[in-house]
């Protein structure tokens, strides 16, 4: 397995700020890349990068690279440092999308290249958002390309579980459309939801809802409140199978429907089976035991 003694995470915000937080003090070199100087500056004073710098070269003499930019700037990241780095550099991403992204690794040059897809994060963004604590206990989803090899995919895993996550090797494809059906999905309709109580066709009720709105409808649509980019990028490139995925829950709404306006006793049986099976689901601390 190579050794990884110098790590390099462009882009700074909650995702790479959190990788950069749970690797502090466990070893590595830490290099930090972001957009704005002021971002790294604040990571320096944080001290949890041992160096900084708004180009992206420095990143080049790492052993590992993190490219946790904006889905828009992946394939344009990427591209730039296979050119670039050490033939033994590993490089990974965080994107939450998998097949595109694994498409242009396997058919560009010589390039050590595993997808990576953290199933953590919030709807917040910021350096000042990230945790060290972010990924203990979350799946951390690798789709390796046809150029890693075992012995890179070992070296990243590693690195990874320092973190505190658990290892899921995925198929690029099926990836996508798990998560449409239970981050980009779910995205769509907090918003959908939000927007449509925001604009009740009888504003009075409209303003009420809002007004009495507590618990129930924050987790609801708590996902509106992600980052625009960030909520644009996840729907725009993962459509097909959000799409899809829409289409195959508008059946199940219809059947939802028809039992609760037909059938009360069975509605009230399914209620409940549903109640028992999702508390199975996650731990007290929230998070996933399956």
């Amino acid at each position: 397995m190579a050794e990884i003694r110098t790590i390099a995470v462009i882009g700074l915000g909650l995702i790479g700020g959190s990788v950069l937080k749970g690797l502090k003090n466990k070893g590595y070199k830490l290099l930090g890349i972001a957009r704005r100087q002021e971002t790294i500056e604040q990571a320096l004073n944080e001290k949890i990068i041992d160096e900084g710098s708004v180009d992206i070269n420095i990143a080049c003499e790492a052993d590992l690279i993190f490219v946790c930019t904006p889905i828009n700037n992946t394939i344009e990241t990427i591209k730039y440092l296979q050119e670039k780095v050490k033939a033994e550099t590993i490089i990974t991403d965080a994107a939450s999308i998998k097949g595109k992204i694994i498409n242009f690794a396997n058919s560009g040059g010589f390039m050590r290249f595993i997808g990576g897809h953290p199933m953590a994060g919030t709807e917040n963004k910021g350096l000042e958002e990230s945790s060290e604590s972010l990924f203990v206990g979350a799946k951390w989803v690798l789709t390796p390309s046809k150029r890693s090899s075992e012995d890179d995919l070992s070296s990243l895993s590693a690195v990874i579980e320092k973190l505190g996550a658990k290892i899921i090797i995925a198929d690029p494809v099926q990836h996508d459309k798990a998560v449409a059906l239970i981050s980009h999905m779910p995205l769509f309709l907090s918003q959908a939801l939000y927007n449509f109580i925001k604009n009740y066709p009888d504003e009075e009720i409209s303003r009420l809802a809002l007004c009495l709105a507590a618990g129930g409808f924050r987790d609801m649509t708590r996902l509106a409140a992600t980052n625009p980019e960030l909520a644009q990028d996840m729907l725009i490139e993962n459509k097909s199978n959000v799409l899809e995925s829409i289409q195959e829950l508008q059946k199940h709404l219809d059947m939802f429907k028809k039992e609760l306006s037909e059938n009360g006793e069975s509605f009230v049986k399914l209620s409940e089976e549903l109640a028992v099976e999702r508390k199975k689901m996650y731990s007290p601390d929230g998070k996933n035991v399956l």
